[in-house]
């Protein structure tokens, strides 16, 4: 149910706008209340090259949010729900496309530790959970332009920030979490969706700098989020379905998966259908 925002609300949306303002990076920043999807209104926008770029657009409802493939994402109150439209010349040019779902999912994680008492870790290729439940989901669409230096990333995020999962359909209820389950009272109470994105987006700066210093930054650090290694895993991927034991990523950002054969395949597009601990 969406709750409209009362006098205190509104203050802290407005320091929320200005501290974004400061950030100097976007050219275009909207808060709206009510939309379809925060991705589809940003894709529509860069077609009719009717949005100054770099661009954030940020809802406090969403009634057609969508994830990868056909699924669906639950939009609640207290769920934060935005999209980033970047010219993809903005990310390090020496830091392969790939990786870019990584990098949105790492930047995430990263964000979450300040609030979490338990530590975040990403699911290849950008969801992130918290101890077993998915906290956090990422869309990106490129949209091509004439050349490849030119093209758009949408990058849809939603983070559930303080989701009360009652009304929730069962089987979210079973998967899924919500930020201000995992904090002490002090950090569960600055834990909205103003302060969260506040904090992912100076998290973003920050890693896209770190990644501009050492473009192999996010090579060398994954395995320290990676929910997926060392766990037997099944992928769906366009060449069928593979499982085995999850050996992290390569150079490209593919999944690295050992079957019972030993073989190593790499998936490069996919999404995983499940994951377990090996005994």
């Amino acid at each position: 149910m969406y709750v409209a925002m009362n006098s205190l609300s509104r203050l802290y949306r407005r320091n929320a706008l200005d501290e974004i303002e400061g950030l100097g990076y976007f050219k275009s920043v909207d808060w709206i209340e009510s939309i379809d999807s925060t991705n589809k209104q940003l894709v529509q926008m860069v077609r009719q090259q009717s949005v100054e770029l770099p661009a954030l657009l940020v809802t406090d409802r969403q009634i057609a949010g969508v994830g990868r493939g056909s699924n669906q994402w639950w939009s609640p109150a207290g769920c934060l729900m935005f999209s980033m439209a970047i010219p993809i010349g903005h990310c390090d040019s020496s830091v392969s496309p790939a990786l870019l779902p990584l990098r949105v999912g790492f930047a995430i994680a990263e964000c979450l530790e300040l609030f979490s008492s338990s530590r975040p870790m990403v699911k290849w290729p950008n969801d992130v959970y918290i101890d077993g439940r998915k906290v956090a989901g990422v869309l990106i669409e490129v949209i091509p332009k004439p050349s490849p230096a030119s093209a758009v990333a949408v990058i849809g995020i939603g983070i559930n920030c303080r989701v009360d999962f009652h009304e929730a359909p069962a089987d979210v209820q079973t998967r899924a979490t919500s930020l201000h389950e995992w904090a002490n009272k002090k950090v569960s109470e600055s834990a909205s969706t103003e302060n969260v994105l506040v904090q992912f987006l100076h998290q973003w700066l920050a890693f896209d700098q770190r990644q501009h210093e050492n473009p192999q930054w996010i090579l060398d650090h994954w395995a320290e989020r990676s929910l997926l290694d060392g766990q037997w895993s099944v992928v769906n991927h366009p060449a069928g379905v593979s499982q085995g034991r999850c050996l992290g990523i390569n150079t490209s950002g593919a999944l690295l998966i050992q079957n019972e054969r030993l073989e190593v395949i790499e998936v490069l597009a996919g999404t995983v259908q499940s994951f377990r601990q090996l005994v």
